[in-house]
């Protein structure tokens, strides 16, 4: 099964947590990026952990030094990035995200990276969402909950098209 690491703005911005969780990865992210959640947030999350469908990892001594040694490299990036950066690396596995400098770093180091539009198509590949809705989402992240997310026009407005061809 594929792994995924979550990092927070993913988890945060989506609105659609049983259609991601529902999707066929294995869910991870470390305890520092829950750490950076509002307790609304983290309460949204409570079930999926509870269940076992986000498996949120504590980072040991060794980590955080290796964490905070990626970080001196890259000062943009938070200690929560590197963190969800190194687990992906450690462990092979796709880093999601909407962070345009943890996503370039990512692509630097030669570790997967996705992020809104790629979790999108997933769940309507996988029937999780209705395409009605998925336009509906998409719309909202980038007009309402993030309108400073960039996501790419042409990207967006072929998607939209793609799936409410009404």
């Amino acid at each position: 099964m594929k792994i995924i690491v979550n990092d927070a703005n993913i988890l945060i911005e989506l609105r659609l947590l049983p259609h991601f969780f529902d999707l066929e990865f294995e869910f991870i992210t470390s305890q520092l990026v829950l750490d950076e959640l509002f307790e609304d947030q983290y309460e949204a999350l409570s079930p999926y952990i509870d269940r076992g469908k986000l498996i949120v990892e504590d980072m040991s001594g060794e980590d955080i030094i290796e964490i905070m040694t990626i970080q001196s490299k890259k000062n943009s990036l938070s200690e929560q990035d590197c963190s969800a950066f190194y687990q992906a690396q450690q462990k092979e596995a796709t880093l999601i995200t909407s962070d345009n400098a943890l996503r370039k770093f990512a692509q630097e180091n030669k570790v997967e990276v996705h992020g809104h539009l790629w979790v999108f198509d997933h769940m309507i590949e996988a029937r999780t969402i209705t395409g009605s809705r998925a336009c509906e989402k998409l719309v909202e992240l980038c007009d309402v909950i993030n309108p400073k997310l960039g996501l790419p026009k042409t990207e967006c407005e072929k998607r939209l098209k793609l799936w409410n061809p009404l």
